[in-house]
């Protein structure tokens, strides 16, 4: 384990899959990469808190070589049939996002949904920070995007899911969101590193988490509803409180 670097031990079964496959992408060459989605939520909580089967990671899309080539020619990977940008890795699906530096600037004209989109996930690249993830006997370490990344790119993902297949995933979203600014924002670290975003990426995560913590409450609780009997459990109240902690910080 490099020296300095926080170790996070994952239990559960299912953990052990996804570990091998963040060593596979340590171990395949890859220029600058943060991984992303469920596992990093996992990670940053410090536990398994939601079930989570694939490992997303945005690339750099400006430094050789190409992701996707690179795990393709990791002995133990086989591609997807699904779509070109995943990989299986183990059986594991590794899904692939190429990313580019943004400038504020490049976000002009832009519609803000797909601008928080973009402005996020290069700011997860951006800010990402190694962990030692442990699960069982394994332990890879790789970047992993920060908890004020993942909450910007919840906060993009609850919105942007369709209506007829996405009400599950909202339900996940909304849990992932939760979580984090109750249990990695309670002394201000997210409203802290938000506070050092761009000013575009700041006011799109504002008017993003209005929406979906305060001014639209009532529609998140019913997305947790649909999920299991803890995420159902959190109130109306509950997430306002977050969310009106996080403006709060944002504001001043």
């Amino acid at each position: 384990m490099p020296s300095g670097v926080e170790l996070v031990e994952l239990r559960g079964e299912a953990m052990v899959a996804l570990v091998r496959a963040v060593d596979a992408l340590a171990n395949a060459g890859l220029g600058r990469y943060a991984i992303v989605g469920g596992v990093a939520v996992t990670a940053r909580l410090g536990q398994a808190h939601r079930a989570t089967a694939d490992l997303d990671t945005v690339v750099d899309e400006t430094m050789p070589p190409d992701a996707v080539e690179a795990l393709l020619r990791l002995p133990s990977a086989s591609p997807d049939p699904s779509a070109g940008h995943r990989v299986l890795v183990d059986g594991t699906k590794i899904e692939i996002l190429n990313v580019g530096p943004v400038e504020d600037q490049d976000l002009r004209g832009i519609p803000d949904q797909d601008a928080l989109f973009v402005a996020a996930h290069a700011w997860a690249l951006d800010t990402a920070t190694p962990l030692t993830l442990v699960a069982g006997e394994l332990r890879a370490t790789a970047p992993v995007a920060s908890p004020a990344a993942l909450v910007a790119m919840k906060l993009h993902a609850i919105e942007d899911r369709s209506a007829t297949r996405g009400q599950d995933k909202r339900a996940g979203d909304a849990w992932d969101i939760y979580r984090l600014l109750l249990d990695r924002d309670a002394r201000g670290e997210i409203r802290r590193a938000l506070g050092r975003a761009s000013p575009a990426l700041r006011r799109l995560v504002a008017e993003a988490a209005e929406r979906v913590l305060v001014l639209n409450v009532a529609r998140t609780r019913s997305w947790l509803a649909a999920g299991d009997v803890t995420m159902a459990s959190v109130t109306v109240d509950e997430l306002r409180f977050v969310g009106e902690r996080l403006l709060a910080g944002l504001a001043s």
